[in-house]
């Protein structure tokens, strides 16, 4: 379709949670593209069809970067130079349909002043009307928790900045099937870093884990149920295959395996430094087996992922292949998020209890305060005097 073709440089992709539409992020363009999509078996054969596009431009799209589905039908955009906005994407009533939209929600520097350059993001639905989301803020090099309250149209209710130790750019952010792990591509650093996702993650922790091997990490996804990671790298021409061990997730020197995307013509056209060239968004849909890419020069590329999988199941560990994940229940996913807001709030108030009492000492040992002293002693007895006299 002419309208994938046109979208020059893409960053993010990201599949539909029921596989049937792909969002790609046109960060030149200030658009983002939604592209239709249906898979069938035709003589035992997977079949991908692109079935039409919608474009989306908005005065809300400053440059969009990182996005994500919330639902079937929502995309939070997170845009370099504005916000992260949420739209409410309608269906295409023809091959190639065309919108302005405004956003449902914008979360921006008015709701928190953490949010900074925002990147990549990731969202996941905590139950009881919430959902959160995790966004990299790439330029000022941390992460940030944001909370949305499903029911009031995914207002923003809550921010917290949770990762930012040794973080130099962070250009993608997943967490696996059970929310216990956070992977946060660390750009400059050339590696994965990865996260407990527990109460007691705080922006001075140390990652518990990294992943290196790779030129420029961007896009990442979990699959398998979180035992297997895969990374885009943006400095070269394939995906990189990291597999978790039996105990979680350890510190690997190399990836397990390096899947490759793009052919050499295609990588060299795009290879004008060392940090281009190769995928940068990616995702995979587990259900339909099929894995998603996306750069400037190839768009849009679909892979099977059991076929790229058998490529790398021979330095697979056993488990690492097993699919599924047992589900977590809403209560379960909404307890670590309680416990960092409840001590959020507790460290807040105690920073402005200090600041307070920092003013005040700062106040009383004034050269005005001082001079002043005698007639706030004056003021006072005048005060108690009067009050005597009404009572009497």
């Amino acid at each position: 379709m002419n309208s994938i073709a046109s979208m020059g440089r893409t960053e993010d992709v990201s599949w539909s949670p029921d596989g049937r539409r792909v969002a790609l992020a046109a960060i030149t363009l200030d658009k983002v593209l939604i592209v239709g999509v249906d898979c069938q078996f035709e003589n035992g054969q997977k079949v991908l069809y692109l079935t039409d596009t919608v474009e989306v431009a908005s005065t809300s799209l400053r440059r969009p970067h990182g996005l994500c589905w919330i639902s079937n039908s929502i995309v939070a955009v997170a845009s370099r130079e504005g916000n992260v906005s949420l739209f409410d994407i309608p269906r295409a009533d023809r091959l190639t349909s065309v919108c302005d939209l405004q956003p449902l929600s914008v979360i921006s520097k008015r709701e928190t002043e953490l949010l900074s350059t925002p990147g990549s993001l990731c969202a996941r639905d905590l139950g009881a009307g919430l959902h959160e989301l995790w966004v990299c803020n790439g330029f000022s090099h941390y992460v940030t928790h944001h909370l949305l309250n499903t029911a009031a149209g995914f207002s923003h209710l809550d921010a917290q900045l949770l990762m930012q130790q040794g973080l130099e750019v962070p250009d993608g952010v997943a967490l696996d099937a059970s929310a216990d792990w956070v992977a946060v591509s660390n750009h400059d650093r050339h590696l994965v870093a990865l996260y407990r996702n527990d109460e007691f993650l705080a922006p001075g922790n140390e990652p518990a884990a990294e992943l290196r091997g790779i030129s420029y990490p961007h896009g990442l996804c979990f699959l398998s149920g979180g035992r297997i990671l895969l990374v885009a790298d943006a400095g070269a021409p394939h995906v990189a295959v990291f597999h978790r061990a039996a105990s979680g997730w350890k510190n690997l020197a190399q990836p397990n395996a390096v899947i490759r995307v793009l052919d050499d013509d295609v990588f060299e056209q795009g290879h004008h430094n060392p940090r281009e060239g190769g995928p940068k968004g990616i995702d995979v849909h587990e259900p339909w087996g099929l894995l998603v890419t996306t750069c400037a020069e190839q768009p849009l590329a679909f892979f099977d992922v059991d076929e790229l999988m058998a490529q790398a199941k021979a330095v697979a560990p056993e488990e690492a292949m097993q699919t599924g994940s047992p589900g977590t229940s809403p209560a379960d996913r909404t307890r670590v998020t309680v416990l960092r807001l409840a001590r959020d709030v507790v460290a807040r108030e105690a920073a402005v209890t200090a600041a307070v009492r920092k003013e005040m000492g700062l106040m009383r040992a004034s050269w005005s305060w001082r001079v002043t002293a005698p007639l706030r002693t004056l003021v006072d007895g005048w005060i108690r005097w009067r009050s005597r006299r009404r009572k009497g």
